[in-house]
């Protein structure tokens, strides 16, 4: 089971804090799948290209993918995902 943990605003707009999926796939993948659970998923988390904001974190079992290889990350059915928002200060 693959288990996605939602963090700050990502867990306001899924309303949920976490979910378990029987899941094997790309990152791209899962993303676009919570896209279609979740109005304005994918348009939180990325930019008009598609790709990932910078203050938006994704770990898989508590590391980050390189950047080059993010979308294409394969995940296992026993992957944790945690989907989160950076907080800065000044």
């Amino acid at each position: 089971m693959t288990k996605i943990k939602f963090m700050g605003i990502i867990r306001e707009i899924t309303r949920e804090k976490e979910l378990d999926l029987e899941f094997e796939g790309s990152l791209e993948e899962i993303i676009n799948l919570l896209d279609e659970k979740y109005e304005n998923f994918k348009k939180t988390i990325a930019d008009d290209n598609g790709r990932i904001k910078d203050y938006i974190k994704i770990l898989i079992n508590g590391e980050s993918p390189d950047s080059e290889d993010f979308y294409t990350y394969t995940l296992k059915n026993s992957d944790e995902v945690v989907i989160f928002q950076t907080i800065a200060g000044g």
